[in-house]
This record gives structure tokens, sequence and C-alpha cells, in this order.
């Protein structure tokens, strides 16, 4: 059995039947499992590699099977993606103490300790969200919410807000007792978990929402919290926060894509802004991909070709262990381009090839595969290309309803700003080259970062950035595309490569 414990890697010997946790308490790795390991808390989630393939299971009741591979995925500090585009608002006048900007994601968690007097930054901090031992999406939260389970969730990530909490504070010297208040963005459902509030009802028709936020919510340990507003059950916070940093309201055409764990977007376009969420965001983190994880250290994060040979960019300069969503993106992108992959999305066999390329097509379990690693470990497979296809398909889908609801051409669009943690890193070229948006929105395409987190700080310092954003909301149309003929059709249309 392998373990990489934060890039310290061991190789452990295990001479009787007995689970992952087992191995890891033996060896004193860091992990949660406050239930005893009777796979009731949820907290020991590994991710593991072994004859099944790639995938997050629960180290207490994983048996441990040889060859086997584990990464403990601390939910301790991590590499921060900061904004490329942060909206000017003035800080309150009169305003004193400290206050923190939090930015809670379905995948991670970030938070700003800001002197509320200047508003500077005095200190950031991120972690993995510890809601993952609950599942990838928000899906598999509301589920979690519909099991039982919230109160345990909002345990976590108020636990989690806490620690981010006292370490800021000690790393800026900052009595935590000065710090007077918070403003939080994330999805509805995020907002929803982080106060106790079942998201139950955003999970089915006609998924409305408890609140739309916009208030104040006091959290034990951190004090009042300002919550971002909602636009809907899936355009949430974290997407209105993004819009007051890039003040998508002043003027021109002009298109927001939030690519994270949820695919939201919004269009501003004729002094309105048409808004809507589309169900691709889980493979853009590395969801229902064979080898799929997230960028941490391990995961294939680039893939060219170059010399007649497959190169690759590995996260933290390692051996590779699986391939997370910017990885994927670039190698479906360079498979439609030297042709392994057809315009409907299907992977050619080695029969079907040429060389050199000939030689990176092989078959696993019967079935197509393109082999990224010269051992042949990584690979994509013919459902990997389809479950990135139905992701882009369903983005690209999106933008054009947006696009005839607002009755203006592609052409009229001036700017796209792609957010999130994944845009931050993502080849544009390659997302162009898949169809993830309209080819010709290319030249006018950047990368904008965490804008979910500078609209919280806006929101955290100053009142003028808190009237902005109900000026924002106000100017804001939702698309429901559940229910919407015009995306079906968009959609048929969008999922063949080009």
């Amino acid at each position: 059995m392998h373990i990489d414990d934060a890039g310290k890697r061991l190789e452990v010997g295990v001479a009787e039947p007995c689970s992952v946790l087992d191995v890891l308490q033996a060896q004193r790795i860091d992990i949660q499992a406050t239930c005893g390991g009777v796979g009731k808390c949820g907290r020991c989630q590994v991710l593991v590699r072994d004859d099944e393939g790639l995938s997050y299971r629960l180290a207490c009741m994983t048996p441990v099977s040889d060859g086997m591979e584990v990464v403990v995925e601390h939910a301790g500090a991590m590499d921060v993606v900061q904004s490329g585009t942060t909206a000017a608002f003035p800080p309150d006048e009169g305003a004193t103490g400290y206050g923190l900007a939090i930015d809670i994601g379905t995948t991670t968690v970030v938070a700003h300790l800001h002197d509320l007097a200047t508003g500077e930054r005095l200190a950031t901090v991120g972690r993995a969200n510890p809601q993952i031992a609950f599942g990838s999406d928000v899906i598999s939260r509301i589920s979690a919410s519909v099991d039982g389970k919230l109160d345990l969730m909002t345990g976590i990530i108020q636990d989690a807000m806490r620690e981010m909490k006292a370490k800021l504070c000690a790393t800026a010297g900052v009595d935590p007792a000065q710090v007077v208040r918070c403003a939080i963005a994330g999805n509805t459902v995020m907002q929803h978990i982080a106060v106790g509030l079942p998201p139950d009802t955003i999970g089915y028709n006609p998924f409305i929402p408890q609140s739309l936020f916009g208030d104040v919510h006091d959290i034990d340990g951190l004090g009042p919290c300002y919550f971002a507003r909602c636009i809907a059950g899936y355009v949430g916070g974290d997407i209105t926060a993004g819009m007051l940093a890039c003040e998508l309201d002043e003027g021109g055409t002009r298109l927001f894509l939030d690519l994270g764990t949820n695919g939201e977007m919004a269009l501003a376009a004729n002094g309105r802004i048409w808004c809507c969420a589309t169900a691709a965001g889980p493979v853009f983190e590395g969801a229902n991909i064979h080898f799929g994880m997230p960028a941490s250290p391990g995961a294939i994060s680039k893939v060219t070709f170059e010399d007649g040979e497959v190169k690759i960019g590995v996260v933290g300069d390692v051996a590779p262990i699986g391939i997370c969503g910017t990885g994927i993106v670039d190698a479906v992108a360079l498979m439609v381009r030297l042709g392994v992959v057809d315009d409907t999305g299907y992977l050619l066999g080695a029969d079907e090839l040429e060389e050199p390329l000939a030689s990176f097509a092989g078959r696993e379990n019967d079935r197509n595969v393109f082999y990224l690693t010269p051992d042949h470990s990584i690979y994509i497979t013919q459902n990997d290309v389809r479950s990135l296809q139905l992701a882009k398909a369903a983005v690209c889908a999106g933008i054009l309803t947006m696009v005839e609801a607002a009755g203006i051409q592609v052409s009229d669009i001036k700017q796209l700003e792609i957010a999130g943690g994944f845009g931050a890193y993502l080849n544009l070229k390659s997302a162009a080259g898949i169809g993830l948006f309209p080819k010709e929105l290319l030249s006018c395409a950047s990368s904008v970062g965490n804008t979910s987190g500078e609209g919280a700080t806006a929101l955290l310092v100053s009142s003028a950035a808190r009237t902005r954003e109900d000026v924002i909301v106000e100017k804001c149309d939702y698309l429901e595309l559940s229910t919407s003929s015009e995306f079906n059709e968009f959609y048929v249309e969008m999922m063949e490569f080009e």
C-alpha cells in the first residue's frame, strides 16, 4: 500500500486484513474519524486508486488491497487564487476594528482578514471545504441534508471558518476579539448550510430556496455575518459578489462565467443582466472522470503534444496519479485537434489511427482509451470524453440561451470574464477548442480569478458596495434552463466538437 500524506510518500506493508483507516492511524497520519471509524461521520474521506479506478472513499469502510494508492488531502492551508479584477469601493467612514471576507466554495473555502478603517487586506488563508466528505457537488450536499446530516455539515463549515479566523489573526497579529463582522459569499446551497437552513427545496422543481439572503446572521465565534444576495436556487451569492467585483452593471455587453463546481453565468446587455446555471460543473473539478481528481498534488493539469510525444504538467511536480479539470479540457482539446476524437465525440482505436498517434491509443476493459503517461497508468476513456462533451455543451448552450433572451448576437459581446479557481488555470484556447464557449469570444476572453472573494471583501468594508449589490440584483433576469426549449435545442446543437 502506498500513501501520499501532504506530499510525503510512504510505502506500507500490511500483514492482515484491515481498513485504510487502520493503516493511517497506525502510521500516525492526521485524519478525522470522529465516529470512531464506523462509517457514520463521513470525515475520513481519502482519495483511493486501485483496481476499481480512482475515487473518493471513506477510509474506515475501505479494505486495504495489494498495490493500492491512498492520498490524504488535509483540510488545511492551500494555494489561493486571487482575483485579477477588483472593484474599488471606499471603506465606510469612521469604521473601526477588523473583518473577515469569506468565500465558501463547494470545493474550497477562502478567507481574507481586513482592517475596516482602511480596507487593507492583512492576511489570506484557504482550505478544502470539509463538507467534501458528503460529496463533491451541491446535489450530494442537498441529499445529505435530506438524510438528516444538515446539522453536521453546518457544524463542520462553521468550525472551519472559526479555525480560519484564528489562523488569520495569528498571522496578522490581531486580537480575535477585534474582529467585529464578516461578509460571506457562496452558492445558494453553501449559504443555506452555513447558517443551518435546509437546502432541500433547491433539489427539486421549482428549485425555490428558503432564503435569498442579503441579510445578517449571527454565527458563534464569528459575530454578525452578512450573506451576499442570491438570484435563485442555482445562481447564488458567489455570482452576485463576482458581478459586483467585476462591476458587470457598469455598461457594455459582457459575459461572466463561473466554472467551478457549478456552471453559473451572467450576460450584461441593454441595461439588464441575464443569469442562468447549468448542471455541468462537477466534471471541471475532476468528477465523473475515470482518473479524475481535484487540482491537488499529483493531478495532471496540462496536456500538450510536442515532437510526436504527449507532454503533461503535474500539480506539485510529483508523479501523476490522476487528472484535474484543466487537464481534462487540455487532453480532449488535443485529441479533437489531432483527430483522435471525431466531431461526434467518438474516441478512435489504434487500428483507426496512424503513427505516432496509434501508439498512444489502446484498450482497457474492452474500451478505447488514449494514454497520457508512458507507463499507461493514466488514460482518457470514451466515457471521459462523453462527460466533458455533456458539460461543454451545457455551458455553451446556456450562453446561447442568454444571448437569445437578450436579443443580441454573440459577436456583440465585447468581454468574456471567466472566474473561479478552475478558470484561473484554464487554457482558454483549449476551452474554445472543445466549444466550452463560442470560438469567436476567444479574442476577448480573460481569467479573472476569485471574484467571489473580492466581492465579499467589498461587501465587508463598504456600504456603497452593498447598495451597488442591490442595484445589480434588481437588474437581473433569471432563466430556468431545465424548462427552456431554447436551451434544449442549443444543447443538442452544441454537443458536437467542431
